[in-house]
């Protein structure tokens, strides 16, 4: 029975090799054979080139009780991946003169707590504001994030608390919070749900048409992967997750659309022909220095390379987003093990297709 799971588990996975050498073919194979089982989650691979995907494959299974295959059709939960595409639907309102990013906060919270310092929205798109992460007042009110926890009520939370972390601008710190704050002023400004807004004006246009914002739990989710965490022992466990906040995250996607995402920083369909510039442009802070992250895109380098991109985790998926702008190169990786690394493939990946 597993040598017929595993030979349809090939025929489903059969990679695409165009523009590889032999030796980079194994050598990435190399790196993801732990992975390419059958009876253990693992990952989705894509490798994208010039707006061309030179590289996919499914390694592992996507539902180890029902033994179905990843394949690069399979859909994940992409975690942060998606607050790429809040700050973009936040721009795009921006473009269209409908949302101010330097408005106050207020103007659409009237109900936040005043601390004595003006909160901007984009003090929320580069995680300067200093609003508390919602997962640590999660931690601690007793609650799991993997349950199904209303948008309001995580709100509500945020609001309770005495004071913000620091002055708005000073530092750079993730916040959850922020981004659950930008999708909720979306939502306002558009008058649709983040999830509708997200649909017409980036993945139907782009033709993502397995990608959606999960606002609600209950909705089916055809081809979704189910999340795992392996314990001390080895033994895989369900990691069933409710969770349906979106902004923070919400993302459910495949490494294709993904790819259809990647291919628009080259040949841009949305947003006006500055739009990539501005999505690109990283934040202040109050001393001048530079976040080095723009709209949920990080800035960096490696190997002497740039690199920008994005990083995803929550229950049972991790995934990475990592581009080589000059290069025009992309690597995206979904995974729905808890202990998968995704970071960590994607350097070795770049490290092959980077040294040639």
């Amino acid at each position: 029975m597993r040598y017929l799971i595993g030979l349809i588990c090939l025929l489903l996975s059969l990679p695409s090799y165009s523009q590889l050498t032999e030796i980079q073919k194994e050598a990435i194979e190399e790196i993801f054979s732990p992975y390419d089982r059958t009876d253990q989650p693992g990952c989705a691979l894509a490798l994208v080139k010039g707006g061309e995907i030179i590289f996919e494959k499914g390694y592992g299974m996507a539902d180890l009780e029902r033994s179905v295959c990843i394949s690069p059709r399979t859909v994940f939960y992409a975690g942060s991946i998606s607050k790429q595409f809040v700050a973009s639907c936040a721009l795009l309102l921006s473009e269209e003169g409908k949302l101010d990013l330097d408005a106050s906060i207020t103007d659409f919270f009237p109900d936040f707590p005043e601390y004595g310092n003006e909160i901007t929205v984009q003090h929320l798109i580069y995680h300067t504001s200093g609003i508390r992460d919602y997962f640590g007042i999660l931690e601690d009110e007793g609650l799991n994030y993997l349950n199904q926890i209303p948008a309001d009520t995580i709100y509500a939370l945020i609001c309770r608390q005495d004071s913000l972390d620091f002055q708005p601008g000073d530092k750079y710190s993730y916040s959850n919070s922020g981004y659950l704050m930008l999708s909720m002023i979306i939502e306002q400004v558009s008058g649709m749900t983040f999830a509708d807004f997200a649909r017409e004006n980036i993945f139907d246009p782009l033709g993502m048409d397995h990608s959606l914002f999960l606002d609600d739990a209950r909705t089916l989710v055809p081809n979704r992967a189910l999340g795992y965490h392996r314990d001390h022992e080895g033994d895989f466990e369900n990691m069933t997750m409710r969770f349906d906040l979106v902004g923070s995250g919400g993302l459910y996607t495949t490494v294709g659309d993904l790819a259809k995402w990647d291919n628009n920083f080259n040949e841009p369909q949305i947003g006006s022909k500055d739009f990539l510039s501005k999505l690109f442009t990283t934040g202040t802070l109050n001393d001048g220095s530079d976040t080095k992250y723009a709209f949920a895109i990080r800035v960096d380098r490696f190997q002497g390379h740039n690199v920008i991109g994005h990083s995803g985790s929550l229950g049972g998926y991790r995934a990475q987003f990592m581009r080589f702008p000059d290069e025009e190169l992309s690597i995206i990786i979904l995974s729905n093990l808890a202990n998968f690394k995704p970071g960590e493939r994607a350097h070795e990946v770049a490290k092959v297709l980077l040294n040639e």
